[in-house]
């Protein structure tokens, strides 16, 4: 591992715009210092996972994009009230031609997101909030893009939940939802309007009137402006429970399948620690528009003689913008311990900036010695970090996808190896023997954790530097039965030839989950069992929902959610697909 000094800094550039998003990442120049380590790979804070995306659209979601397009080369059939009204208080066609433009604009923009996505939750909300019929009448009479209301304060009562955290309530004029985050359901708050989207608008919290009983005080002091946790205000038991409805409702929306075909969800799977388990922080920043101006000016402007402030931290929870952070509570403790020093090494070198960047802080073991339980913290993207998972050992590039949460790692190992353990291959010539094939396989979580199940183990990734650290992850544990391939996605189960009928297929799939090629070859490898691993529930069960639809003869046999993001919305998802009685056959 290389050297850490307390002025070693590794970021990522970023635009200078001040969006809502500004953790993506876009190459830009920056001025290298000596002291600084300026890297500029994309690697996006969880769940978003640093993978190769999909090349074809989703099985579901491409339909949609289809309609959606139609819809919107159609255009509104009435179009958005101008801003700018005439002093009469009618449109000029000027002002109706904008409106009518910026509808269709957003529609197929709504359009690109679903397609690339698979999932827009929020839109059942509406539906069930409002009444079909309402929401029908809406975008028949163009008017689902429509500044519907006005940037002011409202009193409302708290509806229900949204999967993403938000608390829903239905407008005064009943033909409109408003997202509110940190509002509870039950409750009557006062919440102000800043933005509108398709069929609902944004607002933020100004005062709740009525509390919910299941209200608490948050540990964050950063808790009502940053946009990184949605459920400090309520119990841990609660946070679990809301997570496994999330997970009903995704099954019930997204996998078009009956509901017999679905199992009970199991119950969430907590996790050990809910502060203080977070390995990896990204904090953000923009430049201040004087040191924008100086660069731009290119020496025709001198710095500013004070240094101007700057905001390092996270989105907020309000617009756009850096919320600074000084402390971050779901960070481990040397995480939070480095922070300061991290934070006064940007300030320290700001004029160096081009750009805004995106800071790494990576936990990592001080060594493989399951006696040595130190930690470091690593700032520099392509250096190794340690970790340990029950008594398997891995190396991974600091900026590579890698699990933010290693309390929860050994729980959801066990339970995966017990749906394997409990679901034995069919009846054959030699029951004893076993193959696991770990598709999207990373740097070998699954398949090494698992291999001592199997006679043999491959692992495949589009990924060539991931399979490269996969390998050096088997010799560092002495496997002798796993193999890692780099595969494409037209074509990644070409290099395996077990026999379909004793082998069990891992997939754990970035966030937009898995494309129609990939299920189309997985169909046609037609392995025994199925475990689908997802950090977005959404995709995972319209995949799901596709599989069953191409091949009856699959039942799902569980599904339950993992933790792994305590106080957030999000939750993982672990599904298990087995087709039983499946006769033998000649190998793939």
């Amino acid at each position: 591992m290389s050297s850490l000094t307390p002025v070693r800094l590794d970021v990522k550039p970023m635009p200078s715009t001040s969006g809502a998003n500004s953790q993506s990442v876009e190459g830009s120049s920056v001025a290298q210092p000596s002291s600084l380590n300026i890297n500029a790979s994309s690697d996006r804070d969880p769940p978003e996972r640093k993978r190769k995306p999909s090349r074809s659209p989703s099985p579901s979601a491409a339909r949609d994009a289809i309609k959606l397009s139609k819809e919107a080369e159609a255009g509104p059939s009435r179009p958005l009230p101008s801003k700018q009204a005439r002093p009469d208080g009618k449109q000029s066609a000027q002002d109706r031609n904008k409106a009518k433009k910026r509808q269709k604009a957003l529609r197929k923009q709504w359009a690109e997101q679903v397609a690339k996505t698979g999932e827009k939750p929020i839109h059942h909300d509406i539906v069930e909030m409002l009444g079909a019929d309402v929401v029908e009448r809406l975008i028949k009479e163009g008017k689902e893009f429509e500044e519907r209301m006005e940037r002011k304060e409202y009193t409302l009562t708290i509806d229900r939940l949204s999967s993403y955290g938000e608390g829903l309530a239905i407008s005064p004029d009943r033909d409109w939802v408003i997202a509110i985050p940190h509002a509870l359901p039950g409750e009557l708050v006062r919440a102000y309007v800043f933005s509108n989207e398709r069929l609902y608008a944004k607002a933020r919290l100004v005062e709740v009137v009525e509390r919910a009983p299941l209200r608490q005080e948050a540990a964050c002091q950063y808790f009502k402006s940053c946009a990184g946790c949605q459920y400090q205000h309520l119990g841990y038991d609660e946070q679990l429970r809301i997570k496994r409805d999330v997970i009903i409702k995704a099954y019930k929306h997204f996998s078009n399948l009956p509901p017999d075909l679905i199992p009970d969800i199991a119950p969430t799977l907590p996790s050990p620690e809910q502060f203080g388990y977070r390995t990896k922080l990204t904090p953000h920043f923009e430049l201040p528009f004087q040191i924008r101006a100086f660069h731009r000016s290119k020496g025709k402007k001198s710095l500013p003689a004070v240094q101007p402030e700057l905001q390092i931290g996270f989105d907020r929870i309000d617009g756009p913008g850096v919320l600074d952070i000084e402390e971050c509570p779901l960070a481990t403790r040397v995480i939070n311990e480095a922070l300061p020093d991290a934070r006064q090494s940007v300030k320290s070198n700001i004029s160096s900036f081009k750009n805004g960047a995106t800071l790494l802080l990576r936990d990592s073991l001080r060594s493989h010695d399951p006696e040595d339980v130190a930690c470091e913290v690593v700032r520099d993207h392509n250096a190794s970090v340690r970790e340990r998972v029950d008594s398997m050992k891995f190396e991974n590039p600091a900026g590579a996808f890698w699990q933010n949460n290693r309390s929860i790692l050994p729980s959801v190992i066990a339970y995966v190896r017990q749906a394997i353990v409990d679901h034995p291959p069919a009846p054959s010539s030699d029951d004893s023997k076993r193959y696991l094939v770990d598709t999207y396989c990373g740097s070998g979580f699954f398949a090494l954790c698992l291999a001592d199940l199997f006679e043999k183990v491959s692992g495949v990734e589009l990924s060539k530097d991931s399979i490269k650290y996969a390998k050096t992850n088997v010799q560092l544990n002495g496997i002798k039965n796993a193999d890692f391939l780099a595969g494409s996605a037209e074509n990644i189960f070409s290099q395996i030839s077990f026999p379909s009928h004793m082998t069990t297929v891992v997939i754990d799939p970035p966030r937009r989950g898995c494309d129609v090629p990939f299920l189309e070859q997985l169909r046609k490898l037609s392995p025994h069992l199925i475990v689908y691993v997802s950090c977005n529930v959404h995709t995972q069960a319209r995949d799901i929902g596709w599989l069953l639809e191409a091949d009856p003869d699959y039942k799902i046999v569980s599904i339950r959610g993992a933790d792994f993001f305590p106080q957030s919305h999000h939750v993982e998802s672990i599904a298990v697909l087995h087709k039983p009685n499946k006769p033998a056959g000649p190998p793939l």
